[in-house]
């Protein structure tokens, strides 16, 4: 007998046409509804072959026969699994068939996380954790390096569901990394989907405002600028973006002047003005009073560097592309 599986969008965990089903009906219809959320971790399949391998499926059993509490036990056993329902319905049916009814609430996780022992695991929104041996990672924002389980719960959930929750940034960045800089303090650096620079945010303190301020660079400053020209954008500091030209170890500071106003017309790049480092930085001033983006040697702190710079576990990955496969 084919096996039919109706999926069925729900809202809450709101129970609908519970009925007493004739316990010598057979079951035609197995009707599975879950979140239709594109991060979720199971859908109506999986839940089918968690039953299929415990031999509870309930296709072709008389309703009388189906164990629903041998079901829910089942289908429990997926740790992303949050609340579980099984139940009878004939409504609608033809005379002597009848329906079996699974309702699933799971984890909808924001974080796949590799810690510094390299073991994997979840986290969502309010920093629930679960391990699990499945990896999954369709759209999911992967976090790794110098990382633990306190470190996720008491701050890197919080960067992570301010990601998710942004649609800018959600479509932007795919990874986070964090290392130890030369102080011993974690610091962080984002890899984003379009580009080929890195995100070096520094200590993660501050971070709403760290992003906020390079979300106006992107809209100000990169329309005219070419995305290749950076290697790293650096966000350490207040008030400024710092962006490291690729190939060089020359660096521009962007201030926030800058990134809150439109690209004047015809304009192909940031002005810059260039000096040595034992250029005094009053002296630049007097030069360019009207200027909002310097070059190296000014306006920064001498030992402004991106991560891989800071010491600590340097060996960043490229990409957050790991080609990791769900087996749920």
């Amino acid at each position: 007998m084919l096996l039919f599986v109706a999926v069925a969008v729900y809202v809450g965990f709101a129970f609908f046409g519970m009925e007493s089903t004739n316990p010598n009906e057979v079951c035609d219809e197995v009707l599975v509804m879950i979140d239709d959320d594109p991060d979720v971790m199971l859908d109506s399949a999986a839940v089918i072959s968690l039953l299929e391998k415990s031999g509870e499926n309930p296709m072709g059993k008389k309703m009388g026969a189906i164990d629903m509490g041998a079901m829910e036990k089942v289908i429990s056993k997926n740790p992303f699994v949050t609340q579980v329902k099984c139940y009878g319905n004939n409504s609608g049916m033809e005379v002597g068939k009848g329906r079996v009814c699974i309702q699933v609430e799971q984890m909808i996780p924001v974080l796949l996380v590799f810690d510094n022992n390299n073991n994997h695991f979840y986290a969502d929104a309010v920093g629930n954790v679960i391990e699990s041996d499945s990896l999954y990672a369709r759209n999911l924002l992967v976090a790794n390096g110098e990382i633990n389980r306190n470190y996720v719960v008491a701050e890197l959930i919080h960067l992570a569901q301010y990601i998710k929750q942004d649609n800018f940034w959600d479509n932007q960045i795919e990874q986070i990394y964090v290392e130890y800089d030369k102080d011993k303090q974690r610091v962080v650096t984002l890899v984003p989907r379009v580009g080929d620079h890195k995100i070096y945010l520094g200590p993660i303190d501050n971070f709403e405002k760290k992003l906020v301020r390079l979300r106006k660079f992107y809209e100000r400053g990169l329309p005219v600028v070419s995305w290749s020209k950076y290697s790293i954008l650096n966000l350490e500091y207040d008030n400024q973006v710092v962006g490291v030209i690729r190939g060089q170890e020359q660096k521009v500071v962007v201030k926030d002047e800058q990134t809150q106003q439109p690209a004047q017309e015809g304009q192909t790049e940031p002005q810059t003005t260039t000096q040595n480092d034992n250029q005094n930085t009053a002296e630049t001033a007097q030069q360019q009073p009207s200027q909002d983006v310097v070059t190296q040697g000014a306006a920064q702190p001498a030992d402004a560097q991106p991560a891989n710079g800071a010491g600590g576990n340097s060996q960043k990955p490229e990409s957050a592309n790991t080609n990791v496969n769900a087996n749920n």
